[in-house]
């Protein structure tokens, strides 16, 4: 249920543009990470690094998603920067080159909160991007993909087209002639 809920996260986060992974890859990660942590269960110490790899795996999809749908609210350049970088992380074949790719350009996620209480549901996807980068359970990241799931169902994706709109409206005459 949690890897179709992923792929409904992401597949939400990205509506009609293509997904940064191939559709099926996205339910495969999901797949790869519980069936590693069930297999470090049965087998502790045994797959102590591939299950580290693929909680990262997971962890970054999540990411990327909140970091796309966030995008697509704020339109703002910077927060395409970072989707950027975790997309070029997950393609990371190890733990180590993931976090080389983060650290490389870990100054591009700080742009990520600039501006971002002007609008509320900005505000809680970026929760949802920090509570994906503090989990550190199987069962956190089923909480977030099931909460994200849910957020990003009830985002009113044309209010930042409307705003954009708003923006270019002429200005009223009379308006302009009274300053």
């Amino acid at each position: 249920m949690s890897a179709r809920a992923s792929e409904l996260l992401l597949q939400t986060a990205y509506e009609s543009e293509q997904l940064p992974v191939p559709p099926e890859e996205t339910g495969s990660i999901y797949n790869d990470f519980e069936k590693t942590y069930k297999a470090s269960i049965t087998s502790p110490g045994k797959a102590t690094e591939e299950l580290n790899y693929c909680f990262e795996r997971l962890r970054l999809l999540l990411a990327i998603a909140f970091v796309k749908a966030f995008t697509r609210l704020s339109n703002n350049e910077k927060s395409k920067e970072a989707l950027d970088v975790l997309q070029e992380a997950l393609q990371a074949r190890s733990t180590k080159e993931i976090d080389k790719v983060i650290q490389k350009k870990i100054a591009v996620f700080d742009q990520l909160y600039h501006e971002m209480f002007v609008n509320e549901q900005r505000d809680q996807i970026l929760h949802l991007f920090e509570q994906t980068l503090d989990a550190g359970t199987k069962e956190e990241l089923d909480e977030i993909i099931f909460g994200g799931v849910a957020l990003l169902q009830e985002v009113d994706w044309e209010a930042n087209e409307e705003e954009d709109q708003e923006d270019t409206d002429p200005l009223d005459e009379d308006f302009l002639k009274n300053l």
